[in-house]
């Protein structure tokens, strides 16, 4: 099993606290003129222009002002703003529906009416930016997941947009029509801006990587660095781009810097030792994995990776460990039950098996089923002492 891990956004990675770079949020200021930048706010926020990924077009402004210029107060025209977005487009609204097939920009939003929430949350900061509200980047740091993707591991967090509204009152807009509180519901850490600018383009190097398309994944990952080269996300995915390209040396550097950026990141670390295994560096692959230990325990990806290698090993005891701990994590991943069936099989264990193999075939993709149904199969012949095809 190779595997390699990527840290992506769009859902974001694991960041650090950043420092605010604008006035508090959620002070109401004077409403701009519709070709204007938004009074009070510092030249660094000025809106961006139309080569910027976040640039808010002219129709997109006058939809936010129409949509929450009647409004009295800063609370009332937020939530004016998230129902308008959600608003179907035949009443008024952007019609906007979840689409993760590809991180959009701002104008992209606006024309296709699509977005992961990453480019939700930059299209609603642009947008209550346009009207002097300063909105600020945030990530739900308690609504973390992992994913797979082929033999890429992602470990994505979400995004939202956050106005800070005092006392312990914060407001949050999500993928839902209404406003929802932070206190009680949310876990954040304020992003700055050029972190956040440096997740978009880390999103799209990731998305560029799985189509197979590296010039422009290197391009992208690039782009990441330039935005924030303190970003280890950003360094991680691109020494993955360079591992696809055959570049070791300057992945192996790229890998080295994210660690150094923080050490509690994980992606860089399996990938690290990886590398080094690959290259039969086998000892400096070993005191990485032992590293591993406590940084990754809470990945199940790594914890299945290890039950894979013990019983290609015949260590059954350990392999069956492992997989447990992955099943604890994403209980019902079917590549985890499966493989948690093929070391029962291995064990002897005929029934647990078909168990695990029939569970598999329940949360699999229904394309795969027939897979699962001839596993299923060739055990059940084995249990009536036929032989293995």
């Amino acid at each position: 099993m190779r595997l390699t891990w990527l840290m992506p956004l769009a859902i974001a990675a694991a960041l650090p606290a950043g420092a605010q770079v604008a006035p508090a949020a959620g002070q109401a200021l004077p409403v701009p003129a519709l070709g204007g930048a938004a009074p009070g706010l510092p030249e660094q926020l000025a809106p961006p222009q139309e080569a910027d990924p976040f640039y808010l077009p002219p129709a997109a402004r006058e939809f936010v002002y129409r949509a929450t210029a009647p409004q009295p107060s800063v609370h009332t025209k937020l939530q004016s703003l998230l129902r308008a977005i959600f608003r179907p487009r035949n009443d008024g609204g952007m019609g906007l529906v979840y689409d993760n097939g590809r991180t959009r920009t701002v104008a992209e939003v606006w024309a296709e009416g699509k977005a992961n929430c990453l480019s939700l949350t930059a299209f609603f900061v642009m947008a209550c930016r346009s009207i002097g509200i300063h909105e600020e980047y945030a990530e739900a740091v308690n609504t973390n997941h992992w994913r797979k993707v082929g033999s890429l591991i992602q470990f994505e967090r979400h995004v939202v947009a956050l106005t800070s509204m005092a006392p312990m009152a914060d407001l949050i807009a999500d993928f839902v029509p209404d406003l929802r509180k932070r206190v009680g519901a949310y876990v954040v850490t304020i992003l700055p801006e050029p972190r956040f600018r440096a997740l978009f383009f880390s999103n799209r190097a990731v998305e560029a990587l799985t189509e197979g398309n590296l010039f422009d994944a290197k391009t992208k990952a690039s782009q990441s660095l330039q935005a924030d080269p303190g970003s280890s996300v950003g360094w991680n995915i691109l020494g993955v781009v360079q591992v696809q390209m055959g570049d070791l040396e300057a992945a192996e550097a790229s890998y080295r810097k994210a660690m150094a950026l923080d050490p509690r990141d994980g992606a860089p670390l399996g990938n690290l030792e990886v590398l080094m295994r690959n290259q039969g560096r086998l000892e400096e692959a070993g005191a990485f994995r032992e590293r591993a230990e406590s940084v990754r325990r809470k990945d199940p990806y790594y914890h299945a990776y290890l039950a894979e290698e013990a019983l290609g090993a015949g260590d059954l005891a350990e392999a069956a460990t492992r997989i447990r701990g992955a099943l604890k994590i994403l209980p019902r991943d079917p590549d985890f039950l499966l493989l948690s069936a093929r070391i029962k099989l291995a064990e002897g264990d005929l029934e647990g098996a078909m168990k695990g193999i029939e569970e598999a075939r329940k949360f699999a993709d229904p394309m795969e089923r027939a897979r699962y149904d001839s596993k299923l199969e060739a055990i059940q012949g084995m249990k009536e002492g036929k032989p293995t095809p």
